[in-house]
């Protein structure tokens, strides 16, 4: 009985949930329509900005802006900035026992493509023709797909990067500060800390697919434009590190090695002018070397030699974006 009654209770909103997926079932429009196509008129110019930027898992986080474009239907060039605003949020300010200013992060890069292939196929493109909801419980999307080109190339790419981050180590680490002869490590459950300051070359490969087109149906011309591209670059570069300040005194760190190679892996999803990017890899920068044995599970996690950085980025276009960039008005 008791289960009966709560059956009871729970049957409006199992009920509720059940019909709001229902309605909210994508419909598939079939009608008549008429494509044009622009994945070769891109714009020269299109700006990004961004509040919210991932660049090693959780931190730090940055905020930055994105430039980028197509010159002469054969080279594209990109340009990014962006400076973080908020520390490691996961270390408390009073557990670090190295005082000097600690970085937030820094990231910099220009570079270009050059297309060395450059194809258009047969695709298909989703567009939405309406969309509808009552504010209760029905929402409900009518779309159809509509056939458009899509261009495929592949590139190099090459360019110019700078990478400031903020380095920690913790007490439990095999890895610490040695200067003049000195063992700087923190104590149980306290951090030391300095920052990297990497400055290099990248060079690589890069595959785009575009969509974009203006697909004309009912008198409606509905603008669409989507963008994936992989990237896979090889990293060099030099890296400076800035002195500690320990107990009120300067410190330099006399073990750091430099690791000048690195690379990276990543994607980016343009949607309407919404930019997300995933990426991940080993950025040039130093290690430390102690006489103490660095257990598995450290190089797994903690001194990893093939993967320092996982990062997500987020853009939103506000200045001449591909969304509409050469393309008509929305009602004909």
């Amino acid at each position: 009985m008791k289960n009966l009654f709560t059956f009871a209770k729970l049957y409006p909103i199992i009920k509720m949930i059940v019909l709001a997926v229902f309605l909210s079932t994508p419909v598939i429009a079939q009608i008549n329509y008429k494509t044009q196509n622009y994945t070769h008129q891109l714009s020269p110019v299109k700006v990004s900005i961004s509040f919210l930027n991932f660049e090693n898992i959780l931190t730090p986080i940055t905020a930055g802006i994105l430039m980028e474009g197509q010159l002469k239907d054969k080279l594209f060039y990109n340009m990014q900035f962006r400076q973080g605003y908020i520390r490691d949020f996961t270390i408390a300010p009073d557990k670090l026992l190295t005082t000097q200013k600690e970085s937030k992060g820094t990231v910099f890069e220009t570079g270009v493509d050059y297309p060395f292939s450059d194809k258009i196929k047969a695709g298909k493109v989703k567009v939405t023709s309406s969309l509808s909801f009552d504010g209760l419980n029905t929402f409900q999307e009518k779309y159809f797909l509509a056939d458009c080109d899509v261009r495929s190339y592949w590139a190099f790419s090459g360019g110019l990067m700078k990478n400031i981050r903020p380095k920690y180590i913790n007490s439990d680490s095999s890895t610490y500060i040695i200067s003049g002869g000195q063992d700087i490590k923190a104590s149980d459950g306290n951090f030391t800390h300095f920052s990297q300051n990497s400055n290099g070359l990248y060079a690589g490969i890069v595959h785009r697919k575009i969509k974009k087109a203006v697909v004309n149906s009912e008198k409606w011309n509905y603008r669409v434009f989507y963008s994936t591209k992989f990237y896979a670059q090889v990293l060099i570069g030099s890296t400076k590190i800035d002195d500690i300040v320990y107990n009120n005194q300067t410190y330099k760190i006399d073990n750091a090695k430099q690791e000048p190679l690195g690379y990276r892996i990543g994607w980016q999803w343009d949607q309407m002018g919404a930019v997300t990017g995933f990426e991940f890899g080993k950025m040039p920068g130093i290690t430390l070397e102690t006489p103490v044995q660095k257990s598995e599970l450290d190089k797994i996690f903690k001194h990893n030699p093939y993967l320092n950085y996982v990062r997500f980025t987020f853009h939103f276009n506000i200045f001449n974006g591909d969304k509409s960039y050469a393309m008509k008005n929305k009602q004909s």
